[in-house]
């Protein structure tokens, strides 16, 4: 795990399983980094808890609330235009909701073993050996 800096955002992010597969989800053309893949999630607003934002942000982006999920790991990423983020992965083995795409450009169920497929943010790379 890295020390976070001043200069990193933290952000927590899900990965979502269901039935073997896990949720990617790509990023609009018109946002930072558009069109790669990642692991749903966002930034921590000051004073919420990474389980917070994790819910905050997975019912603001897909409509759903994490019910079982764990911690996975902490991850340093750093981006060639500058961007920094300290991520947190949480597992979410369930969650309730009905699953709509609120802000993606598409959203898939893959499996594991195809996530190299696909053109993910450098930053979701390293967590793929957890999985």
């Amino acid at each position: 795990m890295y020390g976070e800096s001043e200069a990193s955002v933290r952000v927590a992010a899900g990965i979502i399983k269901k039935d073997g597969l896990v949720l990617i989800c790509q990023r609009g053309i018109n946002h930072r980094y558009g069109l790669k893949w990642e692991f749903p999630g966002g930034k921590l607003y000051p004073g919420e808890t990474l389980a917070e934002c994790l819910t905050r942000e997975l019912s603001e982006e897909l409509d759903i609330e994490p019910v079982t999920y764990k911690e996975l790991k902490t991850l340093q990423a750093d981006y060639s235009d500058g961007g920094k983020f300290l991520l947190t992965f949480f597992l979410v083995s369930e969650f309730s909701g009905e699953l709509t795409n609120k802000v993606f450009e598409r959203i898939e169920w893959v499996s594991p073993s195809r996530l190299h497929e696909y053109d993910l943010l450098e930053g979701s790379l390293p967590i793929l050996q957890y999985l």
